[in-house]
């Protein structure tokens, strides 16, 4: 039966265009649990934009690791953590004063971001000001030449046969033209948001105005796989619990809870249980006070405070080895506007008492045995679904790489995201994450870009009748399992069933 197990999974791999060598199937075939290590590398294979044309060594090595790592288990109890805190907010926002304007705030974007796209990307190499455009005389002697400029978008307007940008940088402003001729370049136009910062290139015409023949968005670097593991650990996410409504599934997440204890689940799942570290919340512990319109009506708790001291009761039951790492959203008692604040300890104090919970700002970026995460609540994953029409709201994934190609937590201003005028842009993605984590929207999703995993864990609250106005249809209960050694998805758990035990997500 396992002899046509393997062949089923390289029958698979091929019709992905992938072949694999006969060297690298001895290297698998040699280890007991070769069907678990061709069915990770097919579950990578499915998430790569670019897959590779044949299976090397390399390709498998980290997989082989994980695979064998299991067989020498230990007990998450018995590792030590490994903890650090890159960045959070909250001393940021505290300790320095809000600006009258914004004008420092995008002045400090433009800044950053202009140095990510100088040092890291090759294609942005000669990039001049536009005033040196503009100064120009007579600007037939440039007629047609190719430039960059980096600029910050201020302006779009979407003709017929044509997409116009009025740009700027420190120096001045000037208009870029994208004709639609230009297919591939046109669709990318398309999808370039107000406010961000990109590299153009183009021609000058006589007007001085610049046809554009490329966008160069800020994108990702790979990261660099630095993670100090060496037994099998993992990481658990989950968001949007939403304590103190009507529609929080309190049953689902109990059986979460006794899981994480290692008394519910076959012996599989116990086994992931048994190895977990780190739990990590990516905002709305609870479902606030008036946040939306007639919320009231919604509520099984009525009064703030006690929605967290509810909320604690829940997390004290998450056994003491496991540490607990929070971040608000926007139900949650902080800074509405981003970047925000940990939760107030006004209001959250009960969560604060808890030694084995950390309460970190909007965004976060932590450090687990050498791995990255880039945590944040993702509000502003409604503005990027509003300015993107081809997202929807069941692949937030999808719209969290928009984010990561735009090296930015919230790219647009004046939308539905609230942020505040820092003298520094906080929200500036400056290092790539290995993992990068969100919830907000309710659905769950998760894929692979560019070496990061992208996760946004969905939520433990049933659908609400705001939710069903505004088309929201949630994907609850789920718990997704991050390992430590590679830091891809080892599986996602559904506590969702009315059942005692609970399920591997099927569609892992």
């Amino acid at each position: 039966m396992e002899t046509l197990k393997i062949k089923a999974l390289i029958a698979k791999m091929s019709m992905q265009g992938v072949q694999i060598s006969p060297d690298v199937l001895n290297i698998i075939l040699k280890h007991n649990n070769a069907v678990n290590i061709l069915e990770e590398v097919i579950n990578r294979l499915s998430c790569m934009e670019e897959k590779p044309l044949m299976i090397t060594p390399e390709v498998i090595s980290d997989i082989i690791k994980i695979n064998h790592s299991e067989e020498e288990f230990i007990h998450a109890s018995n590792i030590p953590e490994d903890i650090e805190v890159v960045f959070e907010p909250t001393e940021h926002i505290l300790s320095k004063s809000l600006s009258k304007d914004f004008k420092n705030y995008f002045i400090s974007r433009y800044l950053h971001l202009k140095k990510i796209l100088l040092t890291e990307r090759f294609d942005v190499k000669g990039a001049i000001d536009i005033a040196k455009i503009n100064n120009i005389k007579n600007r037939k002697d440039i007629f047609g030449n190719t430039i960059k400029i980096i600029c910050i978008i201020s302006e779009k307007h979407i003709g017929k046969n044509h997409i116009t940008f009025s740009v700027e940088d420190l120096t001045g402003s000037i208009s870029v033209i994208v004709p639609e001729k230009n297919i591939d370049l046109f669709r990318k136009a398309q999808r370039i948001l107000l406010n961000e910062v990109v590299c153009i290139e183009g021609k000058i015409l006589n007007e001085g105005i610049i046809v554009a023949t490329d966008i160069i968005q800020p994108e990702l670097t790979k990261p660099s796989n630095n993670t100090n593991v060496k037994q099998t650990m993992y990481a658990v996410l989950i968001s949007d619990l939403h304590i103190g409504s009507r529609y929080f599934m309190r049953n689902a997440f109990n059986r979460f809870l006794l899981w994480l204890n290692g008394v519910l689940g076959d012996e599989k799942i116990r086994r992931i249980a048994r190895c977990v570290k780190y739990l990590i919340v990516a905002g709305d512990i609870v479902d606030g006070i008036g946040v939306y319109p007639n919320q009231e009506k919604e509520l099984a708790i009525k009064d703030l405070k006690k929605q967290y001291e509810v909320a604690a009761y829940y997390f004290s039951q998450i056994p003491q080895h496991i540490k607990v790492i929070i971040i608000p959203g926007n139900h949650d008692a902080t800074r509405q506007a981003l970047p925000s604040t940990a939760l107030y300890k006004e209001y959250a104090y009960p969560l604060y008492k808890l030694d084995n919970v950390i309460i970190l700002g909007d965004p976060a970026y932590v450090k687990l045995h050498g791995s990255l995460f880039l945590i944040t609540h993702g509000k502003s994953l409604d503005d990027i679904m509003l300015n993107i029409p081809e997202l929807k709201y069941d692949t937030p994934a999808k719209a969290m790489v928009e984010l990561l190609r735009r090296r930015h937590i919230a790219p647009v201003y004046g939308g539905q995201t609230l942020i505040a005028p820092e003298e520094e842009d906080y929200m500036i993605i400056t290092k790539t994450p290995h993992v990068f984590h969100a919830g907000h929207l309710h659905t769950f999703e998760y894929t692979y870009y560019k070496g990061v995993t992208v996760v946004n864990s969905g939520t433990w609250q049933e659908q609400t009748e705001y939710m069903k106005k505004m088309g929201i249809y949630p994907d609850p209960a789920k718990a997704v399992i991050i390992n430590l050694c590679n830091n891809t998805v080892q599986s996602v758990i559904n506590f969702k069933e009315e059942k005692e035990e609970v399920s591997i997500y099927e569609g892992f």
